[in-house]
C-alpha cells in the first residue's frame, strides 16, 4: 500500500509541495503538487525535446505529469494544488556537506550543463543551489524541475550568487587554501556568502584563480548594495554564456590536491595477510549475496574494498568514512570504472549528519532518511571506543535501532591497530574486551555466523536483530 508523506524540506517554494510516496521498502517515487502558474510552465517544459534529452541522458530526474484521476494526483489536488507531477526517487538522499571534493565538483559541472542546455532552448534556472543535485549511485542528477522557467530576453541569472555560495566558493576554499568545505556547508545551508568568503582570502590569496572575480568583487558589490540599492542591470545572452563558460573552465581546473592520509592508501596499508584478506572478502560477499539488500551502509568504508563487494548484491551502497581523501579516491574510482551503485560520503561516524534546517526536518539526519537493510561495520568499533570514547553499549544499541542485518568486526586488544590507538592515552579502556563485546552483541542481536582472523586477534560476526529479522 502506498502512503504520501509531506517532505519537510519543500516549504520554501510557494509554487509547489513535495510528497514522498512510501511503501514498506521505502520511498518509491516523489510527487509534487503545483499551483496553476507552475502547472502551466511544467506542461510546456515536459513537451520540450531538450528536456527529454536531458532525462534520457541521465542528467535530469525522470518526470511525468500525473493524470488527475490517478490516486496520488487526487490526493495532492484535494490539498489545493492544481496539478501533480511524479519524479523518479533517487537511491539515497545525501547533502552537499557529505560529499567529497570531486563529487561537489561534478555536481557543479552538471548544474552548469543543465543551465546552458536550457538557455540554448529558451529556458533559465531560477535557482542554483547544490541541494538541487542528488545522486543515482555515482552519477549526479538534477532534481529541482520547477527551477526551469521561460527565459525573457535580457533577464539576468538570478542563481549566480547561490551557485558561488554553494558550489564555487567551497571548491575554491579547498583547492586554494586546503580548507575542508564540509563543516562550513553543514553550518550554513544557504552556502558561504561572498563577504564571509573574502575573509579567508587575505593578502596574495585574493589573486588566486577565480577569487577576485567570484569572491572579492561580489563581496564589495554586496557591501555597496547595503548603501545604495539600484535596479538590476540586464544581461545579454552572450554575456551569460561567456560567464558560464568561464565558470566551467575554472571548476574543471580545480583540484583538492594529492591524497595525504594513511587511509587513502588502505589497499596497500591494511594489516591482513593475503589469505585472511580473501577470507574476509568472501565472508562479506557470501552473506550479502544470500540476502540481496536493497540498501547497504558500509560504515568506515576507507577506500571501499568491501563496499564494492557488497555492491555486487545490493541495490545501492552508501560508503561512509571520515577520511576525505579515501572517500574522494573511492568516488573517482567508481565514477570511472564502477560499480555504479556506490555513493561515497564523507562523515565523522561519531558525529553523523543531524537533522538540519527548520525544526530539524528540512534536511533529515543521516540515519533518518532511509533504513538500511544491511550494515557493514568492519574494523570500526575500536576506533569509536578509543578515539571517540563511545561506549560499546551505545554503539551496539544504535546499530540495533537500525533493525538491519549487520556484519560486524571486532578488533582484539592485542591487535597492533588497537595498540596504536592506545598510544598517548591515559585510560586503558579495560571495558573493551571480547567478552564484553559479545555480551552486548547478544543482548541486541542473534549471532548467525562468525569467523576468526589474524590468528584470533580479530573476528567477524554476522548478526540479525534479536526478535527481528
Amino acid at each position: 500500500m502506498e502512503v504520501l508523506r509531506t517532505d519537510g524540506g519543500s516549504f520554501k517554494d510557494p509554487a509547489g509541495q513535495v510528497y514522498r510516496v512510501m511503501q514498506d521498502t521505502g520511498v518509491v517515487s516523489i510527487v509534487r503538487g503545483l499551483n496553476p502558474s507552475a502547472a502551466g510552465i511544467m506542461g510546456k517544459l515536459l513537451a520540450e525535446p531538450f528536456f527529454q534529452d536531458l532525462v534520457d541522458g541521465g542528467q535530469v530526474v525522470a518526470t511525468r505529469l500525473l493524470h488527475p484521476e490517478l490516486p496520488n494526483a487526487r490526493h495532492v489536488m484535494k490539498e489545493g494544488w492544481s496539478a501533480a507531477v511524479e519524479h523518479q526517487a533517487v537511491d539515497f538522499v545525501t547533502w552537499p556537506y557529505e560529499w567529497p571534493f570531486s563529487m561537489l565538483k561534478d555536481a557543479a559541472l552538471l548544474q552548469l550543463q543543465v543551465l546552458e542546455t536550457g538557455a540554448i532552448n529558451g529556458w533559465l534556472l531560477k535557482d542554483a543551489t547544490s541541494f538541487n543535485v542528488q545522486w543515482m549511485g555515482a552519477r549526479p542528477v538534477f532534481i529541482d524541475i520547477p527551477s526551469f522557467v521561460p527565459w525573457e530576453e535580457g533577464e539576468y541569472w538570478r542563481g549566480y550568487r547561490q551557485f558561488c555560495a554553494t558550489f564555487l566558493t567551497p571548491l575554491l576554499l579547498t583547492a586554494h587554501l586546503g580548507i575542508p568545505f564540509q563543516p562550513l556547508l553543514r553550518s550554513r545551508l544557504e552556502g558561504i556568502p561572498p563577504e564571509e568568503a573574502s575573509r579567508y582570502f587575505r593578502g596574495l590569496g585574493r589573486f588566486k584563480r577565480g577569487v577576485l572575480s567570484h569572491v572579492w568583487f561580489p563581496a564589495k558589490a554586496e557591501r555597496a548594495a547595503f548603501r545604495s540599492v539600484g535596479p538590476r542591470r540586464r544581461q545579454p545572452k552572450t554575456m551569460l554564456f561567456a560567464l558560464w563558460d568561464s565558470l566551467r573552465r575554472l571548476i574543471v581546473g580545480l583540484s583538492s590536491g594529492p591524497a595525504r592520509s594513511t587511509w587513502s592508501q588502505y589497499a596497500q596499508n591494511h594489516s591482513y595477510d593475503a589469505a585472511d584478506f580473501e577470507r574476509k572478502k568472501d565472508f562479506v560477499r557470501r552473506h550479502t549475496a544470500a540476502r540481496g539488500p536493497g540498501l547497504t551502509w558500509d560504515l568506515g568504508a576507507n577506500t571501499g574494498a568491501f563496499a564494492r563487494i557488497a555492491a555486487e548484491h545490493s541495490g545501492v551502497v552508501a560508503a561512509v568514512d571520515a577520511d576525505h581523501d579515501a572517500v574522494d579516491w573511492l568516488y573517482r574510482e567508481v565514477r570511472q570504472s564502477g560499480p555504479g551503485n556506490v555513493i561515497p560520503l564523507v562523515m565523522d561516524l561519531a558525529n553523523l549528519s543531524p537533522g538540519q534546517g527548520w525544526a530539524g526536518r528540512e534536511r533529515p539526519a543521516f540515519d533518518a532518511r532511509r533504513s538500511p537493510d544491511m550494515v557493514l561495520s568492519l574494523a570500526l568499533v575500536h576506533h569509536l571506543r578509543v578515539a571517540a570514547n563511545i561506549p560499546l553499549p551505545l554503539f551496539i544499541g544504535w546499530l540495533r535501532s537500525l533493525d538491519a542485518t549487520c556484519i560486524l568486526e571486532f578488533i582484539g586488544r592485542d591487535d597492533e591497530m588497537f595498540q596504536t590507538l592506545l598510544e598517548n592515552k591515559r585510560e586503558d579502556y579495560a571495558d573493551y574486551t571480547a567478552e564484553n563485546f559479545e555480551s552486548e552483541v547478544r543482548r541486541c542481536f542473534s549471532v548467525r555466523d562468525r569467523l576468526k582472523l589474524k590468528g584470533g586477534l580479530r573476528e567477524l560476526f554476522l548478526l540479525e536483530p534479536a526478535n527481528g529479522r
